[in-house]
């Protein structure tokens, strides 16, 4: 498979905004961060949380990952992408619905202003949803790695609907449960469903060619796939109904499963490599698995004290979303940047003078000094800002806060390299 084979023109200009866009959103969290550290020390539930978390999940994880499909699905499928100007009006009105979001958790204003940026936020990733499945319907053959993408993309259409759901409940109560609960739902149906699912799909398709390697068993993605989706839907059925229980450490255990799984496929992958030297953009996708695995173990620990209604059950998981969110889906992100963009670039820029001139290759294309440095400092983030809030000193969340603004910084300039640089010598 070649992520370089010849594109539509209107592609480039599509994903490359996408990638800028999620770069933006990614520098603003550190100032949003350093604004609500007095509030990273109570409970989840707050105005200034739920906007940082939404500019991180949303503004950054997701805007980021829909350019990274209109660029890769249609690659991972063989197929042509639906339509360019459906990809566009989904980013509008996106974006648009993202920005009013933001602004009315942080201010928690649940009137107008928060509906009409859910409501926005629902249209744009309708078109997306449905433009990826208009494009997977072309193709003849299907595997497990269109029904991995396909899935995540229900299971994110699934938590913007029961997100809007939510911010009318605000007004107008009309859920039946406590609205805690249907938040428990809403962040596990995004961060299991969505994101989860997305990355073991693209994940299992492109780890095997950045790593050139000879050995992968799809039999364990097609163990992964049905233990992830039955325990998220055990686990809405059964939290719904009852609440958190001993059955959740059950559901729980399907998961971890099927997460295992899909790492035992990861793990061949690495062991068969015939690259045996692994990149810095590499580094950070195992980063970010050590960070997924930290989490899952975490998250045990976080139903045992809620059982108890034990106050630690608050800071655990304030520690198990940040090690997912900024964590798991951060370093993920800032490591496949360098192994996807610089491809993007040289494709549009340079590929029809290849051979004539003599070009960069497109691994040159970043620089590699900031990209080590972006490790080290997102590293040092991680460590800090976790080990802050889980011994609630604001110094350790501090040195975290201004870690992290030093690796948007390095990010969003080696992004800015990448674009702009001339790659003829």
């Amino acid at each position: 498979m070649n992520i370089v084979i010849p594109q539509h023109p209107s592609l480039y200009k599509i994903v490359i905004s996408h990638y800028l866009l999620a770069a933006i959103n990614f520098l603003a969290l550190a100032p949003m961060l350093a604004l609500a550290v007095n509030d990273l020390g109570g409970h989840y539930f707050q105005p200034h949380l739920l906007a940082i978390t939404h500019t991180a999940a949303l503004g950054w994880g997701t805007v980021i990952i829909f350019g990274a499909c209109y660029q890769l699905v249609p690659v991972i499928l063989e197929t042509e992408l639906y339509s360019y100007k459906m990809a566009w009006l989904s980013i509008a009105l996106f974006y648009l619905g993202l920005l009013d979001f933001i602004y009315s958790f942080w201010v928690f204003e649940p009137g107008l202003h928060m509906q009409c940026g859910g409501l926005l936020l629902l249209t744009g990733i309708s078109l997306f949803v449905i433009n990826i499945f208009i494009t997977a319907k072309r193709i003849k053959k299907p595997d497990i790695y269109q029904d991995f993408i396909l899935t995540a993309c229900i299971w994110l259409w699934a938590t913007a609907i029961l997100g809007v759901l939510m911010v009318f409940n605000f007004r107008y109560a009309f859920l039946p449960q406590d609205h805690l609960l249907f938040l428990k739902l809403h962040a596990h149906a995004g961060l299991g469903g969505w994101f989860l699912l997305l990355i073991i799909g693209v994940s299992a398709k492109l780890l095997p060619m950045f790593l050139v390697s000879t050995k992968q068993k799809i039999v364990w993605l097609k163990w992964s796939y049905p233990l992830i989706n039955l325990a998220l839907l055990l686990f809405f059925i059964n939290t719904y109904f009852f609440g958190l229980n001993k059955l959740t450490f059950i559901i729980v255990f399907l998961a971890i499963v099927g997460v295992v799984c899909w790492l035992i496929y990861v793990y061949q992958c690495f062991k068969s490599r015939l690259r045996k030297k692994l990149d810095v953009a590499m580094a950070h996708t195992l980063l970010s698995i050590s960070l997924l695995i930290i989490a899952i173990i975490v998250l045990p620990f976080i139903i045992f004290y809620q059982l108890k209604v034990d106050v630690l059950s608050i800071r655990l998981t304030v520690v198990y979303g940040s090690l997912l969110i900024l964590g798991w889906i951060s370093s993920l992100i800032l490591g496949q940047t360098f192994k996807t963009l610089p491809f993007i670039v040289w494709t549009k820029r340079y590929q029809h003078i290849a051979g004539s001139k003599i070009t960069l290759l497109p691994a040159q294309l970043y620089n590699s000094f900031l990209l080590n440095i972006q490790f080290i400092s997102f590293l040092m983030f991680i460590i800090s800002f976790s080990l802050g809030l889980f011994l609630k000193l604001q110094l350790l969340v501090y040195i975290g806060v201004v870690c992290l603004g030093i690796t948007a910084l390095l990010y969003v300039s080696n992004v800015l390299i990448t674009l702009l640089k001339n790659t003829e010598t």
